[in-house]
Formats: C-alpha cells, sequence, structure tokens
C-alpha cells in the first residue's frame, strides 16, 4: 500500500498543474486564493450537491460508536456485540468525507488531492503517532521479549497503512491465530479508513471530473461497487473470515454505503415524520445489535449489513436541519463531548486494556472500569494539546506540503522507535546451561528436527529423504499402568526421573532446543513441503516418507495435532525400513464434528473422506489417528460437545477400520493453558509458573473417549499425555529441550526426542 501510495502521490506531482486550471485554461490563481465556482458545475451537481455543515447528530452517534468498541474490549458481556461501532464509524466516515468531497467538486470541479490528503494528515497521523510511540515505550516494559519484537512488527505496518493486511496474515495463520492480541489491533480500521482515503478521492474526481458521469450514471457506478464489495464479504466471510473482516474490498460497502447517502444530499426523500421514525428505529437497532451480536457470529457477512444500514437510517433523519427523532438525544452535551473525542478515546483505550491484562493478568470489573475512565483522561489531554491544535494549525494549513511533510516525520518517528525495539531485543534466557537429555531406548542424544526434501515428480507423490535416525533399544517388560502396553509402561517407569527432573526446572537455559525465538518455526517437515493442507484445500496429497520401497505401510492421518508425531514417526520409519505415508490438513480432526473453521462441515468432510477412499485403495498395514477436540459450532450448538465429539470419532472410526489390518489412536499430547514461548519469555527464571498441573493439562475426560470408541473398534489406544508428564504436572523443559511450540503442538525437536515411545506404540499396535 505504501508503493500504491507513492505512485498516486508521483502522479498527482506531474498533473497538478493540469488539474488545477480552470475549465478556460488559466492557471490557477496565488496559493491562499479563493477560487470562484464555476459557472457550469459538473454533471452530477446540477440538481443538487451535498451539504457538508457540522451535524451534532453525527457528534453523538461517534459518542455511542465509540462506547459500545469501549465495553466490548473491555469483554463486558452484556455488550458482547460493541464491535459494531467501528461499522457505525466507516459509514460516518464515508459520509462525511464524501460530503467534503462533493462540496469541493461542486465549487471548483475539481479535487486537490494534495490538501485532502493534507487534511487528512493533520486530522489522523499526530494523534496516532502519538499512541503508537507511547505503547512501544510502554511494551518494552510491560511484555516479553518475543511479544515485543511482534509488536515492532505491528508498529511498522501500522505506519505503512497496512497494518489491516498483517493482521488479516495473522488470523489466517493456523499457529498463531490463537496468540494474545496485539496492543496496536485496534489500527486495522485506521488503515482501512486510510487506504479508502487514498483510493476514493481521486477515483470520484475521475468520474465527475474527467468522464462527465450525470447524477444516476455516478450513483449507478457507486452501486455497483458496493454490490460487489459486499458479495465479496459475504462470500469471504464463509471461507476465510480474517481476510473478510480485515480487507478493504470486503469492507468497502460499508463506506460506500455512507458515500452514497453524502451523494443523495444527506437524506432520502421522504416526510419528516417517516424519517425521524425510521432514525428512532436506526438507533435501537444499533444499540441491540451491540448486545445479541457476539463473537461467535461469522461476522461481517451479510448480518453486517444491520447496523450498517441502521447507521444509515440515524443519519438521514438528522438531514436538512432536522431536529425530530433521534436528534435531541444524540445532541445531548455528554455525547457531544464524547464524541469530539471519540477518534483519540478510540486509540488510547486499547492499549491499556491489553498492556494491562499482559501484566497483571486477567482483570477485575473494577480495573477495567478503571483503566476506560483513564484511557478517557488522557485521550481528553492528547485532544487538547495534540491533536485539535495539530489539526486547526494555520502555519500546517497554509501549505500541503508541510502537513504532508509532518505526516511523513510522524511515520518516520514511528518506524525509528520500532526498529529500535526489534533490533534491541530483552533477553530470552536466564544464562545458565542445561544438559541434553537423553530417554532410555535412545543410543544419541536428541538429535535435531529431521530435515526434508521432496522429489520433483510427476505424480502426486512426494517421496522425502530419510533423516537422522538412532536405534531404539528394547527395554525390560513391567506391568502396564492405565492404558500403557508393557513395552510403554517400561519406558515411562525407565525415563519418569527425566520427566521429575523437567518439573524441578526453574530457569530457561541459554542452550534450549529450540530457542524460544525460533520455537514457532520449529515445525514439521510437511509443513516446508505443502503436506499439511491449508484452510480451503479439500484435495489429499500423498506424501511419502521413510523407505518409499518399504514392506510395512503405516498411514499418519489426521490435523496438526497428528502431524506434529511426524518428525518422530519418519525417524522410526526411516530406521526400521518402513513406508510412511502422511495425510494431514490443518484444523480438520478426524471426528466427523462441525468447527469453528469448517461450522457447515464443507472443508473438511471431504478432505477426509477423499483420504478414506485412498486408505481403501492402499490396505495399509497401520493407520495411526490422532486429532485435537477442537470448540463445536453450529449443528452442535447447546449439545454436550464430549458427546458429538464422541459420535463425529466413532463415525470415522467406523470406515477406517475395515480397511486396515490395524488401528492407533494416539491421545492427544498435554494441552497447557497459554502460549508457552510467550510464557516463558517473560519468566525467564520462573518457569514452573508456565507448567500446568496435569489434570488441566491433560483432561481426562478426553482421553476417556478416546478408549471407549478405540475399544468398540478393537483398535489400539495410547495417551501420549503420560509420555510427557508425572503424575503431578507437565514440564515445559526437559533437560535443553522445548516441549511446546505454542498452547497446543509440540515442537518438532521435541517429537523427535520422543520418538523411543513411538517406536514401542507402533510396534505394539503392529502386533
Amino acid at each position: 500500500m505504501g508503493a500504491v501510495f507513492v505512485a498516486l502521490f508521483a502522479f498527482w506531482w506531474v498533473k497538478k498543474a493540469e488539474w488545477s486550471r480552470n475549465q478556460d485554461g488559466a492557471e490557477p490563481q496565488a496559493r491562499g486564493a479563493v477560487r470562484p465556482p464555476l459557472e457550469v458545475p459538473p454533471p452530477a451537481f446540477r440538481e443538487a450537491t451535498s451539504a457538508a455543515s457540522f451535524r451534532p447528530d453525527i457528534e453523538g452517534l461517534r459518542a455511542i460508536a465509540v462506547l459500545l468498541v469501549l465495553v466490548y474490549h473491555a469483554k463486558f458481556s452484556l455488550f458482547a456485540g460493541g464491535f459494531i461501532g467501528v461499522d457505525v464509524f466507516f459509514v460516518l466516515s464515508g459520509f462525511l468525507i464524501t460530503s467534503l468531497l462533493l462540496r469541493e467538486l461542486s465549487s471548483t470541479g475539481t479535487i486537490s488531492l494534495a490538501n485532502f490528503w493534507a487534511r487528512r494528515a493533520r486530522r489522523l497521523l499526530p494523534a496516532s503517532g502519538l499512541v503508537l510511540v507511547a505503547t512501544l515505550i510502554a511494551g518494552r516494559f510491560m511484555l516479553d521479549g518475543l511479544s515485543q519484537a511482534e509488536l515492532a512488527r505491528d508498529a511498522i505496518a501500522a505506519c505503512a497503512f497496512v497494518v489491516n493486511i498483517r493482521f488479516a496474515a495473522v488470523g489466517t495463520d493456523y499457529l498463531t491465530s490463537q496468540l494474545p492480541p496485539s496492543p496496536l489491533l485496534h489500527f486495522w480500521s485506521l488503515a482501512v479508513e486510510e487506504q479508502f482515503y487514498m483510493v476514493w478521492p481521486g477515483l470520484l474526481m475521475v468520474l465527475v471530473r474527467f468522464m462527465r458521469l450525470g447524477r444516476r450514471a455516478l450513483g449507478g457506478v457507486i452501486g455497483a461497487m458496493w454490490v460487489a464489495s459486499f458479495v465479496a464479504c459475504v462470500w469471504l466471510t464463509t471461507r476465510s473470515q480474517p481476510w473478510a473482516f480485515f480487507m478493504l474490498p470486503t469492507r468497502a460497502w460499508e463506506l460506500l454505503t455512507g458515500a452514497a447517502l453524502a451523494f443523495v444530499g444527506g437524506s432520502v426523500a421522504m416526510r419528516r415524520q417517516q424519517r425521524a421514525l425510521l432514525g428512532w428505529v436506526g438507533l435501537l437497532v444499533i444499540v441491540v445489535c451491540g448486545v445479541v451480536f457476539s463473537d461467535s457470529m461469522r461476522f461481517p457477512g451479510w448480518v453486517a449489513a444491520i447496523p450498517v444500514l441502521a447507521t444509515a437510517l440515524v443519519i438521514n433523519a438528522g438531514a436538512a436541519g432536522a431536529v425530530a427523532g433521534p436528534f435531541q438525544v444524540l445532541r445531548a452535551m455528554p455525547l457531544q463531548w464524547i464524541g469530539a473525542r471519540s477518534y483519540a478515546i478510540y486509540l488510547w483505550h486499547f492499549p491499556m486494556l491489553i498492556l494491562a491484562e499482559r501484566e497483571w493478568g486477567p482483570l477485575s470489573v473494577a480495573a477495567r472500569l478503571g483503566i476506560l475512565a483513564l484511557s478517557v483522561v488522557i485521550a481528553a489531554i492528547s485532544y487538547q494539546l495534540v491533536e485539535n491544535p495539530v489539526r486547526h494549525s494555520p502555519t500546517l494549513a497554509a501549505s500541503p506540503a508541510r502537513s504532508l511533510a509532518m505526516g511523513a516525520w510522524i511515520a518516520l518517528a514511528g518506524v525509528g522507535g520500532a526498529a529500535l525495539l526489534l533490533n534491541n531485543p530483552p533477553p530470552l534466557d536466564a544464562g545458565v546451561e542445561a544438559a541434553a537429555p537423553t530417554l532410555v531406548g535412545q543410543t544419541t542424544t536428541v538429535p535435531t528436527a529431521v530435515g526434508s526434501t521432496v522429489v520433483p515428480s510427476t505424480s502426486p507423490v512426494s517421496t522425502v529423504a530419510p533423516g537422522t535416525s538412532t536405534t531404539a533399544a528394547r527395554v525390560p517388560t513391567v506391568d502396564a499402568s492405565k492404558d500403557n502396553p508393557p513395552e510403554l509402561a517400561a519406558l515411562i517407569a525407565a525415563n519418569l526421573p527425566t520427566l521429575e527432573a523437567g518439573v524441578q526446572t526453574s530457569k530457561v537455559p541459554s542452550n534450549l532446543s529450540p530457542s524460544l525465538a525460533s520455537a514457532r518455526d520449529d515445525l514439521p517437515q510437511v509443513y516446508d513441503n505443502g503436506c499439511i493442507l491449508d484452510l480451503g484445500v479439500s484435495s489429499p496429497e500423498t506424501c511419502i516418507y521413510g523407505d518409499p520401497n518399504g514392506s510395512v505401510t503405516v498411514v499418519l492421518f489426521g490435523d496438526s495435532h497428528a502431524a506434529e508425531w511426524m518428525p518422530a514417526m519418519h525417524q522410526v520409519a526411516s530406521q526400521n525400513g518402513w513406508r510412511l505415508l502422511v495425510h494431514t490438513k490443518k484444523a480438520c480432526p478426524t471426528a466427523e464434528i462441525p468447527t469453528e473453521k469448517d461450522p457447515n462441515r464443507t472443508d473438511c468432510v471431504p478432505w477426509r473422506e477423499a483420504v478414506i477412499q485412498q486408505i481403501a485403495q492402499l490396505q495399509p498395514d497401520l493407520v495411526v489417528m490422532s486429532a485435537y477436540r477442537y470448540k463445536q459450532v453450529g449443528a452442535a450448538a447447546g449439545r454436550d460437545p464430549d458427546q458429538v465429539w464422541k459420535e463425529g470419532l466413532d463415525l470415522t472410526v467406523s470406515k477406517v477400520r475395515p480397511l486396515t489390518s490395524n488401528l492407533l489412536l494416539l491421545g492427544d499430547s498435554a494441552t497447557p493453558l497459554e502460549d508457552v514461548p510467550s510464557c516463558l519469555a517473560g519468566n525467564l527464571s520462573s518457569v514452573a509458573s508456565c507448567m500446568n498441573s496435569r489434570d488441566g493439562a491433560v483432561r481426562p475426560g478426553r482421553l476417556a473417549v478416546e478408549r471407549e470408541v478405540a475399544a468398540k473398534y478393537d483398535a489400539d489406544f495410547i495417551p501420549t499425555s503420560d509420555w510427557m508428564c508425572t503424575d503431578t504436572a507437565c514440564p515445559v523443559i526437559v533437560g535443553n529441550v522445548l516441549m511446546y511450540r505454542d498452547n497446543s503442538h509440540i515442537t518438532a525437536t521435541a517429537s523427535v526426542f520422543l520418538a523411543p515411545y513411538v517406536d514401542a506404540a507402533l510396534r505394539v499396535a503392529l502386533g
């Protein structure tokens, strides 16, 4: 987007003299002079022009919008849909900006892009730049090292007006979408508006000044753009909600709703009483949406049209100087005061809430109310000392170049502060070293994650070269405990001292493998060679690891929680000369259940059925299944989640079991209750604070479901949590091995570390 801005600015610089000439070809008047109106306005304005005077009702509506956003971000459940306040802002912005542009077009016949962007720079950048720099400074003291780096990257994207694109990418990254929110997350809506401001004035000028469109034609163009954006929004919301939520093309229809209202003069022709009644309806709908909407909805989608059209009704009711309808309520002094400072309040409140929660944990109701009150006070001060003085500065207003230069310096200051934070990270270890652990069954120390190379082929089969392997020594058989067969019970008993030592770990070692900085990138090879499918991809790939000609064929089938065992299974298959086929897909559990990312089962079911068909053709010696029990939505709402999950798992197992000689269900690994790398980065000398108790991490009720389904179909079931946990706790560091790369997946290094257990489990299942 920065490149687009530079290109537009360069084009304007070349053409500005030509665009500034009057219709008779005369050169523009000296700076500061008032240009006379054109004798013949552009065709779109021969019947009516848009008003752009101050509207108290709009100021009050701003206040309601920002209050909805505040109580939503403060997590007050009564207003679970307060996020629609942003949609209200979008409509208001589209209306006000387009009103100003149309008035300029009607009076001068053109639009001064330099003046427009200069006004936007004075209005938006000083306050946002101040909040951004303040957040970077506070983040240095209140965030862990990993989060500081992410904050710096967010700040750079915000300075380039593309932070919405960054957050859309993060939101669609299955492995990072559950991380704590960025203190600058709310800047996404500013980026959307700034992108709109870059494109809309020039487009409007082209349509009116150069193409000389009449009112009907211009209305048709705006309508066509509205429809295209709305259709894209609805379509993309069901397929990739983060991109639909954060991007301008799927949000433009909301801004264009306000633009269309400005185009018709601020009001739709109807009786005053009708406008007043509809205005009350619109205001009521906005408040009701703030109460009944929630995060569980597929938003924006078509439901976003409800608050958007309601906002248009309120604007329509207050047009043409009308004082009926909700006008008297919206012009109340408290709402006027908040509305005038709504931009500053919006900027300040969110980083204060997020940073406080990251520093002190979940906040009480009193604490959240106190932070909101403090943010309003700080916003009022910054409004008085920064926002208003800069916005109305005669010195800056006298020259567009000065305002644009000021904006550039603010952006550079933000980028500079982010660069300082990024290049001067705090330590990510406690300065001590730990010995590399060795489990019974290993003849070497922990190897690094197995490398992979995909051999080009014209078929959909990828052959991966074998990696480093170890030789698993057999151990004496002891009595099985819980669900573990004797071979695994022996390993668990023999390696228990190693896990107990991990529970005693107090400091993050300097030789941690992988390091905290690289933990989230310590992924199985399937992420590099496309052997784990992304959301929206339903045609399975056949990826072969180990020995392609091995006499024993093993299939790994499931989601990312199955894929986390791939490095260990690759090592075992390579050492034993087995053929390993991997069928994994992000966010697609083996159980047939509706999930948040696939509520209608249109993504996972086709993939799952196609994999089962391939298993039927292959008739493997062993199928290994593992899955995380996802939060269920849609058809599962209102039912016992464990029962729904049990039915879905039963359905899949019933289809797979007849197709293979042996079936192994691996219980899910222990799940820490927070992101492990971030927690450790903030507790370098108190590892225990990031370690969950066994009951909280393992969740025995879920293991019972898998155990029951396995028994029903004569399949083996092994709880992998017993490989990683003692009777009381699940260590996050064992020796110098980091066990988790986030709050639900183990690192590739940990997978290889646990290979002796995997080797024993596969041998048990193969009989």
